[in-house]
């Protein structure tokens, strides 16, 4: 699973990939971590980097996280694509989405030709026995919806695009 960060107005990329339960190998630019998870309470974690413990709470909103490692705070913000781009109420070009892991389509919120919003469900894929609504990245019409609920997608796979 792929994420885009945002640090001092520097983007980094992201790639969590679960070896085994609770078991992530984490990809940051060129270097990799061995993180080892340990669920203490619903928003409480051990993460075990490369055999160094960091006590993790995170307090979450629907705009934002508050994290705490080893009592160190961050805050982390959720932004549009639009907001990332500084370009808030323009008009985004054609999005496609792919899938960053292999998994299986639950449900199709939404078909071809449809108008969605920035944040709208359009399906749910599960992989690594969770759950993921996977939602547009702008408002648009969904020009394409490559798989149907029962399906199953590779990594890489396109999922749906957004005009």
């Amino acid at each position: 699973m792929n994420f885009s960060l945002w640090l001092d107005d520097k983007e980094f990329t992201l790639n969590l990939e679960e070896k085994v339960k609770n078991d992530i190998l984490v990809s940051l630019g060129k270097r990799e971590y061995h993180v080892l998870v340990e669920f203490l309470s619903s928003d409480e974690i051990l993460l075990n980097i490369d055999g160094k413990i960091h006590n993790v709470i995170i307090n979450s909103n629907s705009s934002s996280h508050s994290v705490y490692v080893n009592g160190r705070f961050f805050k982390i913000e959720k932004k549009s694509v639009s907001q990332v781009l500084g370009r808030k109420g323009a008009k985004l070009k054609k999005r496609d989405v792919k899938t960053s892991m292999p998994g299986r389509i639950v449900k199709v919120f939404v078909e071809e030709g449809e108008e969605v919003k920035e944040g709208q469900a359009v399906l749910v894929l599960e992989a690594m026995k969770m759950q993921n609504e996977i939602k547009s990245p702008q408002p648009g019409i969904i020009t394409k919806i490559n798989p149907a609920a029962g399906d199953s997608v590779e990594a890489g796979s396109l999922l749906f695009s957004v005009e």
